[in-house]
């Protein structure tokens, strides 16, 4: 599974990093729409005359609203963020914007500030994702910086109080960018920072060249996207299966292919929110596990190309149990029917979370945004209400795994009652074979109990609610006619937690209390 293979890759590859003491990896942008650091300096007539200056170098407008400006020191041992950009217009294709130190001279004329100064003698700035500090857009390293601080090739050379780097530039007025920094920027005298738009000239055409082919941009399904290489830079074409803030998150939706069904995760760039779903969108960014989802993190603006009707919810059969029981079901739409178990509870951001009990015993958290609880009539999030739940299945923070929630869509009332003949609690699994009445199963380790006559799905439920543990012996409460008792397995038994009721041993899974063998 796509998944799986990422999550393998992940693991192993932070389990190397963490055994060799190694910096973390970085990586690098590779995209049409790209913006780069076009000039340097570390101080002037004062040591706080600093000041960066970032192009855009983009086809049409580049954001840099996502983004954020750190510096490292020279020996790559203090990483120190200097300014964010969030709030900034997109840079056209040859635009400047300009940070500075806010006690220095060019503070008065800059997008933002920092306090802390930068050395002359050595360090780098790197520009970065603030969601994916790995992912950098364009890093300079000057002077005396080792390879740990994290510049392109060699540094470039140290500047002083009269001197500072600038980006070189082809004859038609175009930035160089070999990656090498030593190469690409050269030491000029101090001169205040130049904000003029760079617009490159058009060179004539060579009469002995012969034409360049013209490579398109690939363009990929969500259903390709799964199986694409961690920390890539991709462009995806999808539907909006949950709109920005149907997550919960203001920036984050989901996107799912028209033909399989499959999703991925998007997180917008700042501001760019305004979809629907069923939108048919167009959208560059780098792909990463986020919270444990693939999430491509946007590095363009969303491009609307029309609208496609929503697909139905999934009918899925229902997951193994185990942590990762709803991995095939993440970023895809399904629906789910249940009971309400409990009251809601708040979460950060004023979003609700339900427990919602399935048929067989399993359960599953699921959460409605502010956005969406609106649209939910009265009185169905409440305790022992049956429910169908239709949302986009995500993960919940941790690194662990089996932290999953539903984000619903829509919450409509259930079936009042819980005679249950399907192989599943979720909506439009098979029947059994002959129609025959289904026993669900209940999780490993809780105790059963056989009915002495027929099979009635609602009996297993029922009966283990009314068993109970008094020191070495069962107790039943409430039921009659019981013929036989099966006790879980106990293997690798283990002490009760305490806020078990019960004073012996549980079985591996740590839920029911087991009897002392003396």
């Amino acid at each position: 599974m796509a998944r799986s293979a990422h999550l393998r890759a992940v693991v192993l590859g932070v389990t190397i990093l963490v055994l060799t003491h190694l910096s973390p990896s970085r990586i690098y942008a590779s995209s049409p729409d790209a913006l780069l650091i076009s000039s340097i300096a570390t101080g002037g007539s004062s040591a706080s005359d600093e000041y960066v200056v970032i192009e855009g170098v983009g086809f049409g407008g580049t954001s840099i609203a996502d983004y954020e400006l750190v510096y490292i020191t020279a020996s790559g041992a203090t990483t120190r963020r200097l300014v964010s950009f969030e709030g900034s217009a997109p840079l056209a294709s040859g635009a400047r914007l300009l940070v500075a130190n806010n006690l220095g001279t060019f503070a008065l004329n800059s997008f933002a500030t920092w306090s802390e100064g930068i050395a002359a003698s050595g360090g780098a700035v790197r520009l970065r994702l603030r969601a994916n500090p790995t992912f950098i857009a364009d890093a300079v390293a000057w002077g005396s910086a080792t390879p740990s601080a994290g510049g392109f090739g060699a540094p470039a050379p140290a500047m002083s109080s009269t001197t500072m780097i600038e980006r070189q530039r082809s004859a038609e007025r175009v930035p160089i960018n070999t990656q090498s920094n030593s190469t690409d920027f050269t030491l000029v005298p101090l001169t205040p920072p130049n904000l003029t738009p760079e617009v490159p000239s058009t060179p004539p055409p060579s009469p002995t060249a012969s034409p360049t082919p013209t490579v398109g941009l690939v363009t990929l399904t969500p259903t390709e996207i799964r199986a694409a290489p961690l920390n890539s830079s991709v462009t995806v074409r999808g539907t909006v299966s949950a709109a920005p803030g149907e997550l919960a998150e203001e920036r984050l939706f989901c996107i799912e292919d028209e033909g399989t069904g499959l999703g991925v995760f998007v997180l917008a760039q700042s501001g760019d929110t305004d979809l629907d779903r069923g939108d048919v969108v167009t959208i560059t960014g780098m792909l990463t596990l986020r919270r444990q989802a693939l999430t491509l993190v946007a590095t363009t603006v969303v491009q609307i190309d029309g609208s496609a009707d929503s697909r139905a919810a999934l009918a899925v059969e229902p997951p193994t149990p185990g942590a990762w029981a709803w991995e095939s079901w993440e970023a895809r739409t399904i629906e789910v029917q249940g009971v309400v178990s409990g009251a809601p509870k708040d979460l950060a951001g004023g979003s609700r979370s339900v427990t919602l009990r399935l048929a067989g015993g399993g359960e599953l958290l699921v959460g409605v945004a502010p956005l969406v609880v609106g649209a939910i009539p009265h009185g169905l999030l409440v305790g022992k209400r049956a429910v169908m739940v239709r949302g986009v299945m995500h993960q919940r923070a941790g690194v662990t795994g089996g932290g999953y929630r539903l984000w619903a869509l829509a919450v409509t009332a259930g079936p009042a009652a819980a005679p249950l003949r399907e192989s599943t609690a979720i909506v439009g699994g098979p029947p059994t074979a002959g129609g025959l009445a289904f026993v669900p199963l209940l999780q490993v380790g809780t105790p059963s109990i056989a009915a002495p006559t027929g099979t009635q799905a609602w009996w297993a439920p029922q009966v283990s609610q009314a068993l109970s543990v008094r020191g070495g012996s069962l107790e039943l409460k409430g039921i009659e006619g019981a013929g036989l008792v099966v006790l879980p397995v106990c293997v690798g038994a283990q002490v009760v937690p305490g806020r078990i009721r019960a004073g012996g041993m549980v079985d591996r899974a740590g839920r029911a209390p087991y009897p002392q063998p003396w």
